[in-house]
């Protein structure tokens, strides 16, 4: 099988057209704008933000990364979503996401219907990320800035879902056992390979979208017994322990 030919297999197990309206009743259920007050990642950490772009193609959810420059000085040539520091100049963390997607791919905000506003995430060394989601036109086509962008390419949700597909390891962060998914993108003609941060909110938007309710793992040392049973836990579980553990080193 090809590559190209892994990238639009269907999973049996996932029957059914998804449709907008699914997308933002399931996805808006973990918008933490709902919650008083809105969560705030404190002054010791860099405060970034990024774009989840889902779209809709014959009933399948696709998402939009890009593979970063090798030029850049933070995480060159990673899998990422579009996205950046927060400037003093943004007046909020979607503010922040809209302009690094439309600096980065040519994703006009006005192109972008914003849903939510997941859990925090924490990307190493020290930065604190906000993961906002947003439906983008099935037709759009990213033009990517070569200064940050090597290209952008879209993946199908389901893939993350699908462990022929997802590979595993673990890795240390600060002084707890990870554990890293990891899948492999190929069009035939270039490729990229999407983990870490990325890969696990790939997998969480998925598994909301798909009715996926089991625990997502993000420590690999914890027991199966004690893990927490909704769904955002260990991503939060995650954000609070690296949020603290930096902290306590100040």
């Amino acid at each position: 099988m090809d590559c190209f030919t892994i990238q639009i297999k269907k999973s049996a197990d996932m029957d059914g057209p998804i449709t907008d309206e699914d997308v933002i009743e399931k996805v808006s259920s973990y918008d933490i704008r709902k919650l008083e007050p809105y969560p705030e990642c404190g002054g010791h950490l860099t405060r970034a933000a990024v774009l989840l772009p889902l779209t809709i193609r014959n009933g399948e959810v696709f998402i939009l990364l890009t593979k970063r420059s090798d030029k850049l000085r933070r995480h060159p040539s990673a899998v990422s979503f579009p996205g950046g520091l927060r400037d003093n100049s943004d007046s909020s963390d979607i503010v922040t996401a809209l302009r690094e997607a439309e600096e980065e791919i040519g994703l006009l905000s006005s192109n972008v219907r914003v849903i939510a506003v997941l859990t925090l995430g924490f990307t190493y060394p020290n930065t604190a990320v906000y993961p906002v989601v947003g439906l983008i036109p099935s037709d759009f086509v990213p033009v990517p800035n070569p200064a940050e962008v090597e290209f952008a390419f879209f993946m199908s949700l389901k893939l993350f879902l699908d462990e022929n597909h997802v590979s595993y390891s673990t890795y240390n962060v600060l002084g707890r056992t990870v554990l890293s998914r990891s899948l492999t993108y190929c069009d035939g003609k270039r490729l990229a390979n999407v983990w870490g941060f990325t890969a696990n909110y790939c997998t969480f938007i998925a598994k909301v979208i798909y009715n996926h309710n089991e625990f997502l793992s993000v420590f690999d040392d914890v027991e199966e017994e004690t893990k927490p049973k909704k769904l955002d836990a260990g991503l939060v579980d995650y954000f609070n322990y690296a949020s603290e553990t930096l902290k306590a080193k100040l």
